[in-house]
């Protein structure tokens, strides 16, 4: 055996089978009893009893458990049997009744038809050597239990032994169609399998970057500027008391503000200012924000045609224009910063720039410092481009992406 499981749906196909075919030979034994035709005798008594047994294993639940691995195996040589026995016994029934061998045979063909089911399930359940033991099996039950029933009429048997014969031929050929079939789609279907596990990982670790991001852009963000205000108090509270209690009433309003923000990315982990503002608005706050945080001036443009952008997409704009001034605030020592939002030649173009000292681009990141690779993560994520250029006399942040919307 291939596997002692029973695969999906195939008792369901086997129990529809023995159904049509118990039905249809009980339709027969009413016929027989209503309006018997003694010019064409029927014996469905024979198949029956085998399409009866049948149907009560497959009605019967608990013997499936009972007998285990036997379970299937047992059905399907009661399935392989039924037809060939039941034909047999039709077959005698008429000779007996006085009929010729010809008309005898009338109703042969029948079992041709009926082996199919067990064939088709046995090559799809097991292995190819089960199709060889089936095939061979039924061939030879077959000449056994008919031959010596048309053993007087020598051009009957030679016949017959060539009809049975080159069906078995057949059996083996299409057993073999079913089970390269049965193997690619089992196949199909483990591969399937390992490609969902690895998406779903994939998923899973992208996410947790995703998460990382927020928590960047969002918590790290605000405890950076809160740092570097309480630093300045420190500073000035012997020197301007005044003014260092303003810069702390200040730290404890952005506090508060990245506190909330925090928990609203942590929950949605979307920009809670867009949903509130808009992407136009939001930017324009944004530069406000950093500009009074960070003694710097900050220049906002946002062209009059971006027009309505997926929240996605606007989610990352942002998010990349916040990390690009972060970075001014914390590592230019820049006095003037200015972003430009617009659409040009259908596209949707983004420009941080800063007058400040410049880092070298193709250096490594300090570790711990994810800023301009979560940048370049988010670009990629809806399909866009990071360019950063820096030298001696500051550096701009430019991303463009086609926008989908």
């Amino acid at each position: 055996m291939r596997s002692s499981t029973i695969e999906p749906g195939l008792l369901n196909v086997f129990r529809w089978y023995v159904a049509i075919r118990l039905s249809l030979l009980a339709i027969v034994a009413w016929s027989n009893q209503q309006n018997p035709d003694p010019t064409n005798p029927r014996f469905p008594e024979v198949g029956i009893v085998f399409f009866g047994i049948m149907m009560i294993m497959l009605l019967w639940p608990r013997l499936q458990r009972m007998m285990g691995r036997a379970y299937l195996p047992v059905l399907l040589v009661l399935a392989s049997i039924a037809p060939i026995a039941e034909s047999a016994a039709n077959v005698e029934g008429r000779l007996d009744a006085g009929m010729s061998i010809n008309d005898a045979l009338a109703d042969y063909w029948i079992p041709f038809f009926l082996l199919f089911v067990p064939l088709l399930l046995i090559a799809w359940q097991y292995r190819y050597r089960a199709v060889v033991v089936f095939a061979v099996g039924t061939t030879l039950l077959d000449m056994g239990s008919i031959l010596p029933l048309v053993e007087t009429e020598t051009t009957n048997v030679a016949e017959l032994t060539a009809l049975i014969v080159a069906r078995g031929l057949l059996f083996l050929f299409v057993g073999l169609v079913v089970v390269k079939l049965s193997k690619a789609g089992k196949e199909a279907r483990r591969s399937l399998a390992v490609h969902s596990t690895t998406l779903e990982h994939l998923a899973t670790s992208r996410e947790r970057n995703r998460l990382a991001r927020e928590l960047h852009d969002t918590l790290a963000h605000s405890l950076s500027g809160i740092a570097v205000q309480l630093e300045a108090v420190k500073t000035l509270w012997d020197e301007d008391p005044t003014q260092a209690r303003t810069m702390l009433d200040q730290a404890l309003r952005d506090a508060r503000s990245g506190l909330g923000e925090a928990r609203r990315a942590i929950q949605t982990l979307r920009a809670s200012p867009l949903e509130d503002l808009g992407l136009a608005a939001a930017m324009a706050e944004l530069g406000e924000t950093v500009a009074a945080r960070n003694g710097i001036q900050v220049t906002t443009t946002i062209g009059d045609k971006l027009g309505d952008l997926d929240p996605e997409l606007e989610n990352v704009v942002y998010r990349i224009a916040d990390e690009a001034l972060t970075n001014v605030s914390r590592h230019a020592s820049a006095a003037t910063a200015t972003v430009d939002l617009r659409r040009k030649s259908g596209k949707v173009k983004l420009r941080v720039s800063d007058d400040g000292v410049g880092f070298d681009v193709a250096a490594p990141a300090p570790d711990g410092h994810i800023g301009i690779a979560g940048m370049r993560e988010r670009a990629e994520m809806v399909g866009g481009s990071l360019e950063i250029s820096s030298g001696d006399h500051g550096t701009t942040v430019a991303f463009e992406v086609s926008p989908w919307k």
